[in-house]
């Protein structure tokens, strides 16, 4: 089980959310690190979708989180987002994969901690780190579907496609990622820190 007591808002920007260098404008970066609780943030593009960029913010609390959702939402105009908890350690990698699973039944949080103790355990050329988390709801009862995220670091998308590629783990433990989910989300970001 993941150990963080922070939560990281994971929300994803269309370009006309961007400035005419394709970075949050400074407006964005400043109201979103003028939050109460703020603890760090980082930036970055989809590697698999040029037009679609990932801002990722870690928070307090739950509370927190939820507080800046609604402090910026004229400042960032989010396609998506998502709270989970987790450390954002990993998003300081050179490049960080980002795998989804959701509609997640019982268990399968469990599934993708053993995974990662796997992957941890093989020291596979080019790993960074890898943490998990399930969704946390910050509106409502907490209700309705259900997700899962992983995050790992890898010095690039490369090193993570011959890693999956390679006799080891990955392939040993890649049917606990499979199972107990309806559909997943993978994508790769190069974050920077806010």
């Amino acid at each position: 089980m993941p150990s963080s007591a922070t939560v990281t808002l994971f929300q994803t920007l269309d370009v006309e959310s961007l400035d005419s260098g394709n970075q949050l404008p400074g407006d964005a970066v400043a109201k979103v690190k003028s939050q109460p609780d703020f603890q760090q943030g980082f930036f970055g593009q989809k590697l698999e979708d040029p037009k679609t960029w990932v801002l990722a913010t870690e928070w307090s609390s739950a509370s927190a989180a939820k507080q800046c959702i609604t402090n910026i939402k004229d400042h960032v105009r989010a396609q998506e987002t998502f709270v989970y908890q987790f450390d954002t350690a990993v998003l300081k990698a050179p490049c960080t994969e980002v795998f989804t699973a959701f509609e997640t039944e019982e268990g399968f949080e469990e599934q993708v901690g053993r995974f990662v103790s796997a992957v941890e355990g093989d020291k596979l050329e080019g790993y960074k780190g890898a943490d998990y988390g399930a969704e946390v709801k910050v509106d409502g009862d907490g209700a309705g579907e259900k997700s899962v995220r992983m995050v790992i670091g890898w010095v690039s998308k490369e090193a993570h496609v011959e890693a999956k590629g390679k006799p080891g783990a990955i392939q040993q433990n890649i049917g606990e990622l499979r199972a107990k989910r309806k559909r997943v989300d993978l994508f790769h970001v190069n974050f920077k820190e806010l």
